[in-house]
């Protein structure tokens, strides 16, 4: 009995230390919140973390996407805000709206991205904007007609070279709103209906610069130190901020064209809740950056989201990040002055 008892005691002291060994996310499911219809890119890319991102979390959990849309990803942001437990087995993938939503205080935001977990980022090139060569001189010849930018409401980050060229370099121009997506507005340009046209996919430029179309101007990346940095594939296409030069203005309107056309330098984020333990962020943000090395997962991304599409890392992330979200009430004023000024909003 003696003998028994000794064995049982031996048994009961292991017992803790391996119940600790046992990696927290082992049998467990991670749901990675998507706040668009499925089909879309947000969508895809979520999908394609799911599938890759199990695994590099210890104790390999299965993850799958669980698409929340409306409002531009408000409606999913404001739902994690709230009400996903800060375990680590719920996580969402933003687009560069629910930033912008944020930073100009939409009507209808909750949620603050201040709070959130950030575990790092997909991030892709920016915009180029073209236009026939014939009509550039239009650009900034105030007696000629004036050139149409065509949108879908004037909300994309590229949409603010063409505000803030109206604004400080004169630009003449007019916006034709109400178009579906980037295919027709496409469309409408090379037709003629429109003027001039932006874009970041790399497979699009380069097909219309074959076709004649001249690239004039560049969104950048917005990198850490603040600065725009051009495409490596347009090195002698100016970013907008180097064509402002000395009439770049200050203040908040300089911050609101940083936080707008800045957004997509900190790509589509991947977040934990507000208040999940830093043991849990850490293992899922180191998850998400040995998705670098994985030459699988980058192939995929490429097809995926294109072959300009990297991963950030958080330290990449969070200072682009915070930079976007350095706001006031000033910003947003700002922001309703020009929307309601050039696009009747």
């Amino acid at each position: 009995m003696a003998l028994t008892l000794l064995m049982l005691l031996v048994q009961l002291s292991f017992a803790p230390v391996a119940a600790a060994a046992q990696p927290y996310f082992q049998g467990k499911t991670v749901k990675i919140i998507a706040g668009f219809p499925s089909g879309g890119g947000v969508d895809a890319e979520a999908r394609l973390i799911a599938r890759y991102l199990g695994r590099y979390i210890p104790g390999n959990p299965s993850l799958f996407v669980h698409n929340m849309p409306g409002a531009g990803g408000m409606v999913a942001a404001n739902w994690f805000e709230t009400l996903a437990k800060p375990d680590g087995l719920t996580l969402q993938y933003i687009s560069s709206s629910s930033i912008t939503q944020q930073v100009f205080g939409v009507e209808g935001t909750k949620f603050n991205l201040k709070n959130w977990e950030l575990l790092g980022s997909i991030v892709r090139s920016t915009s180029v904007a073209l236009a026939r060569p014939d009509k550039l001189e239009r650009l900034t010849d105030l007696s000629k007609p004036n050139l149409a930018v065509g949108s879908r409401s004037g909300d994309d980050s590229w949409n603010t070279m063409f505000l803030w060229g109206a604004e400080y370099l004169k630009w003449n121009v007019r916006w034709i709103l109400g178009y579906g997506g980037g295919s027709e507005m496409r469309l409408a340009f090379q037709r003629g209906e429109s003027d001039l046209y932006a874009t970041a996919n790399l497979q699009a430029l380069r097909e219309l610069t074959a076709a004649g179309f001249q690239p004039f101007v560049q969104q950048g990346r917005l990198s850490s130190s603040g600065l725009f940095h051009r495409r490596p594939e347009f090195p002698n296409v100016p970013t907008f901020a180097e064509v402002l030069d000395k009439k770049r203005p200050i203040g908040a309107a300089w911050q609101s064209y940083i936080s707008w056309a800045g957004a997509d330098g900190a790509g589509r984020p991947l977040f934990a809740p507000p208040k999940t333990s830093r043991d849990v962020a850490r293992a899922l943000s180191e998850a998400f950056t040995r998705l670098e090395g994985d030459k699988e997962f980058i192939a995929e991304l490429g097809r995926v989201a294109g072959d300009d599409a990297e991963i950030l890392t958080v330290k990449e992330t969070e200072p682009i990040l915070r930079q976007l979200l350095t706001t006031s009430p000033e910003v947003q004023t700002f922001v309703n002055h020009m929307m309601k000024k050039y696009l009747q909003r």
